[in-house]
């Protein structure tokens, strides 16, 4: 890399750095191209991830799988987690702090010195251009890039097609994914689904494989299949719900819980998809997926290495939304591969589902042959994404009580069939992350810190609740759906747990009540995202978050116009106590002295007040 002090000679000045959110590719383009000493797009394939939710979980996933396969592989996430520098990895290591402050450094002092008419780079294209110099410096095999905001107008959004066809870019976008789409940054990238779709799905590129997830929103579904038909027609996964499972994804069914594939039970109706199952005997999840999965032409693409005919009856099925029909005996091979999810949630089998078909998209048409079914498996059982859903140990500020189990890494399992009902399990899976080799004993985070927390991504229903507390990321109204689905779900395998264990008498009718930890950015829709929360006997803290680095334009709701949105809601009765916060230390100190076992607590509303809360608690996710 070079030094900041061989260009500082050349600096002049230049019009003022934008503030704040500036969408646009001028800039970043006429950077790459002309001012770095060489464009490193030119060196640089890419999986390209947009979407409203899911879109850091399918990096993850595919990430790992590459890595699992021996691959080198760059990822860069939008926005950073702790620190700036852990948005860009490498083996899903961060670059190292002075590393990174270096180059960021430089990057800075070309772009004060260049003459591009259209302006210096924003904070965030100043950030895009340091994680695509960094990847090419280091000969990554394929970087996986999330998008910022949108994506049309995104500055990651500058790479070329697979052959070149594209007028615009240098490099090669072999993938591009479109994770779900909702309302998102509302008159910014669009004043409704439909244009938000339209925005999002412009990282689309001709002659690329397309993967559309299971949209919600049919609107968004709708525009999204219609772009990706005219920008690269025939080369489209849509991971879709359907009628039935035979041919149409996802494709997903039962694992017998004994190592046989002897049994396969079909999934019917689709409000049962997908249902986690028994991974190899282990009582772990995972969900069976089957491939070819489209109706397009991926789905005639070659798998020689698999040889299994198909049983299916040679009968023509329903086309979907006018598509061409496709009988049975037209698709060349259907096997399954079983995909381990060490990520809890129910909405984990669709983001798990995108990567698959990602991943097999870059085998079988990409050369990236390496990606075997186990090295699938490997990536999924390692994969972790921090602040999602993730159970943070509060024992490191908290003294010993007497009578109080005293948290560790979780180790007694709940065997997910036992929550195959609910789509959610609650297992976790011991594993060594394969980008720090570092073995934490099913716990993340905190290895090589005495004073520090843990992460995990499971809750020991033996555990005493308040030893532990749930922090996701939750920041829109689908997002706080999910939530309240996997907080109800443990509510109802604790109390399972302990009428099991003779603590609690058996009522239905009665649920443990939720102390809801929460703060917000402006403009998220408060009140929507608290009526999917809370419930009566609840409880509900406010607090707002530090100003993330490098991100001006983040401005925090203050605790008290919370609770004034709070107490408007008729939701939200006298049963459900308030309490307002100056800091989040001020959160863990009384959360310290709460020995309380009666209520969970759950933190949300905010990434960056996640991120607070890891800093508190002295947590290292990477």
């Amino acid at each position: 890399m070079l030094k900041s002090d061989k260009v500082a000679a050349s600096v002049a000045p230049s019009a003022e750095r934008p503030t704040g959110i500036v969408l646009g590719l001028e800039r970043i383009v006429h950077f790459l191209e002309k001012t770095l000493p060489y464009d490193p797009r030119s060196k640089l394939s890419v999986v390209h991830v947009a979407g409203t939710n899911g879109k850091g979980s399918v990096c993850a996933l595919v990430s790992e799988a590459l890595i699992a396969a021996g691959y080198k592989v760059g990822t860069f996430n939008s926005p950073h987690f702790l620190e700036p520098n852990d948005a860009l990895r490498i083996q899903g290591m961060p670059i190292p702090e002075s590393e990174h402050a270096e180059l960021r450094e430089w990057i800075r002092t070309l772009d004060a010195g260049s003459q591009s008419p259209s302006g210096q780079l924003t904070s965030f294209e100043q950030v895009t251009a340091s994680a695509l110099w960094w990847f090419a410096q280091n000969d990554v095999d394929i970087a996986i890039i999330e998008v910022g905001m949108g994506g049309l107008r995104d500055a990651t959004n500058v790479f070329a097609s697979p052959d070149a066809r594209s007028s615009m870019g240098v490099g090669r976008s072999l993938v591009q994914c479109i994770c779900p789409v909702d309302e998102d940054h509302l008159g910014i990238i669009g004043n409704n689904v439909e244009e938000i779709a339209r925005e999002k799905a412009g990282i689309m590129r001709p002659g690329s494989w397309i993967i559309i997830a299971n949209q919600d929103r049919s609107e968004a579904f709708h525009k999204i299949r219609q772009i990706a038909h005219r920008v690269s027609p025939g080369r489209i996964v849509n991971v879709r719900r359907q009628p039935t499972c035979d041919i149409h994804v996802p494709n997903f069914a039962i694992s017998p819980c004994e190592d046989s594939d002897s049994v396969i039970q079909r999934l019917r109706p689709p409000s049962d998809l997908p249902v986690w199952a028994s991974f190899k005997g282990t009582g772990k999840r995972c969900l069976r997926a089957k491939y070819p999965a489209s109706l397009d032409s991926y789905a005639k693409s070659a798998h020689p290495q698999r040889s299994r005919e198909p049983t299916l009856p040679q009968t023509q099925l329903p086309p979907a939304d006018g598509e061409p029909g496709l009988s049975a005996e037209s698709e060349s091979v259907r096997v399954e591969v079983d995909l381990p999810l060490a990520l809890p949630g129910y909405y984990q089998a669709g983001n798990a589902c995108v990567a698959f078909y990602a991943l097999d998209v870059l085998r079988t048409q990409f050369g990236f042959t390496k990606l075997t079914d186990a090295a699938l498996q490997v990536g999924f059982q390692n994969v972790r994404w921090p602040g999602r859903l993730s159970w943070l140990s509060l024992s490191s500020k908290r003294a010993p009580l007497s009578g109080c189990i005293t948290p560790s890494s979780p180790t007694d399992i709940i065997d997910s069939s036992a929550s195959a009902d609910n789509g959610v399990g609650l297992a976790c899976d011991n594993h060594s992350h394969s980008g720090n080799n570092s073995s934490s004993n099913e716990c993340q985070g905190g290895a090589g810190h005495g004073s520090s927390g843990s992460e995990s991504s499971a809750l020991d229903p033996a555990e005493s609740l308040d030893n532990w507390l749930l922090a996701d990321g939750a920041h829109n109204e689908p997002a706080a759906v999910e939530l309240r689905r996997y907080v109800d779900t443990t509510l109802r395998r604790v109390s399972q747990q302990r009428y099991i264990r003779g603590t609690r008498t058996r009522n239905a009718n009665t649920v443990l009540p939720v102390r809801w930890i929460v703060g917000f950015s402006k403009g998220k829709n408060v009140s929507t995202i608290l009526n999917k929360l809370v419930m009566p006997g609840d409880t509900l803290w406010m607090v707002p978050f530090s100003q993330p680095k490098e991100m001006p334009w983040i401005k925090c709701e203050s605790p008290a116009s919370i609770a004034r949105v709070a107490r408007e809601l008729p939701s939200i009765d006298s049963s459900v106590r308030l309490e307002e916060f100056n800091h989040i230390s001020d959160v863990v100190d009384r959360l310290a002295i709460d020995t309380s076992d009666t209520q969970l607590n759950a933190l949300c509303g905010s990434l960056y007040l996640v991120a607070d809360m890891y800093r508190e608690l002295q947590i290292q996710p990477f």
